[in-house]
C-alpha cells in the first residue's frame, strides 16, 4: 500500500531518519569513515574490528552532499531517488557486512534491521532487483529469537505497509491467532481494526491538555479532522500553517480539529500551540510513540491526517493530500 504517508516516511528525509530509527549515529570517541565517495558507494565496511566498524557504519549514514545544479533547478522526487539510490543500496551492503563479519556483537542485530529497512526503502522507490533479498531477511527475522518484541513489531509493520491488502490481511490475522508475542499481536490487531476503519465511527474521547472534554460522538454535525502530529516532527510543524488557514476558513461553517499529540514534553506543547495560535484541544499522555491512540489506530508516521464527516464516520485517512478540498467536500455534504 504505497500511500502518500508510506512515501513521504521513504523520502529523502527518511534516509536520516531510517538510521536514527536503529539507534545509529556517530559514534562517540570512534574514528569516522572516509569521506569519500568511492567509500560511500562500497558494500563493505573498512573497519577491522566491529567497534570501528560500527562507528564507520553509523558515519556511512550521513545523507552525501546534495549535487550543485539542485540549488538552482530543484529535483524531482524520481531524480532525488536516482541520486540516493546507490548510496541506500551501499548502506544495506554494509549494514549486511558487519551483522556477517560480527554476528556475535552486541549491535549485529540492529544492523540486520539496518539493511532491512534500507533494502524497503529501495523497494518502494522501485528498485525490483531487490525485492526478493528483502523478503528473504524479512522472513529471517521475523523469526529470529534473539530480536526483541519491539523490533519484531518494527518489522511486521513495515511488511504490513508494503503489502497489498489481500494479502495483508490474512498475514495480520495469522499473528493474532498464532503464538507471537502480546506486543505483536496487539499491532497486528491495530493494524486489522486500522484497515477496517473507514466508514466507520471513530471512539474518541479525552480531557485535553486545557481541561476540554473531547467526545468524537458529541460531534456529529460537524466535520472534524484527527490530526496525529508532534512539536519534533519537522513536517508537522511544516503543516501547521496550512491546518490553521483551513480552520480559521472554515471553523464557523462546523470544521473542528482535535489534535493528538506524540510530544514528550508538555510545556513544549502548550507553548507551541499558544504561540501559533492553534485553538483546537490537544490530546497529550507524554508517550511519545506509545501514545495511546497512535498504538490503538496503528500510527507510523506524523502527520497522519483523518476526516470525520457530518455523521461521525471516518472518511478519508490521508487528508493531508488535500486538506482544504477536502473539508469542503465533507461541508458541503
Amino acid at each position: 500500500m504505497r500511500t502518500k504517508i508510506l512515501r513521504d516516511i521513504f523520502s529523502i528525509a527518511g534516509f536520516i531518519l531510517a538510521v536514527a530509527w536503529t539507534g545509529l549515529g556517530s559514534a562517540q570517541g570512534q574514528v569516522a569513515a572516509p569521506a569519500t565517495q568511492t567509500a560511500a558507494l562500497s558494500p563493505v565496511l573498512q573497519a577491522k574490528d566491529a567497534a570501528a566498524a560500527w562507528a564507520e557504519l553509523g558515519e556511512s549514514g550521513k545523507p552525501p552532499p546534495n549535487p550543485s545544479s539542485w540549488r538552482d533547478n530543484p529535483p524531482s522526487d524520481k531524480e532525488k531517488q536516482k541520486f540516493y539510490l546507490p548510496y541506500v543500496l551501499a548502506l544495506a551492503g554494509k549494514a549486511k557486512d558487519f551483522s556477517t563479519r560480527f554476528p556475535s556483537d552486541k549491535n549485529a542485530g540492529k544492523a540486520r534491521m539496518m539493511e532491512f529497512r534500507f533494502l524497503l526503502m529501495t523497494v518502494l522507490w522501485g528498485e525490483s532487483t531487490q525485492q526478493a533479498r528483502l523478503e528473504t531477511l524479512e522472513k529471517s527475522l521475523l523469526n529470529d529469537p534473539a530480536l526483541s518484541d519491539e523490533e519484531h513489531v518494527g518489522i511486521m509493520l513495515a511488511v504490513a505497509q508494503n503489502s497489498a491488502p489481500e494479502k495483508l490481511r490474512p498475514f495480520l490475522q495469522g499473528i493474532v491467532s498464532g503464538s507471537a508475542s502480546a506486543k505483536m499481536k496487539e499491532a497486528a490487531t491495530a493494524q486489522l481494526n486500522k484497515m477496517d476503519a473507514l466508514g466507520k465511527p471513530v471512539d474518541l474521547q479525552f480531557t485535553a491538555v486545557d481541561g476540554r472534554s473531547v467526545d468524537l460522538a458529541k460531534l456529529k454535525g460537524k466535520v472534524v479532522l484527527i490530526d496525529f502530529w508532534a512539536t519534533w516532527c519537522g513536517p508537522c510543524v511544516g503543516e501547521v500553517p496550512n491546518v490553521k488557514k483551513t480552520y480559521d476558513q472554515f471553523h464557523s461553517k462546523g470544521f473542528e480539529i482535535v489534535g493528538i499529540s506524540l510530544d514528550k514534553d508538555k510545556d513544549k506543547l502548550t507553548d507551541f500551540t499558544a504561540s501559533h495560535k492553534m485553538e483546537w484541544p490537544q490530546f497529550f499522555d507524554g508517550m511519545f510513540w506509545q501514545n495511546k491512540y497512535a498504538r490503538q489506530f496503528a500510527i507510523e508516521s506524523i502527520p497522519a491526517m483523518w476526516l470525520i464527516d457530518k455523521k461521525g464516520n471516518l472518511r478519508d485517512m490521508d487528508a493531508r493530500e488535500d486538506l482544504n478540498g477536502g473539508v469542503q467536500k465533507l461541508l458541503a455534504e
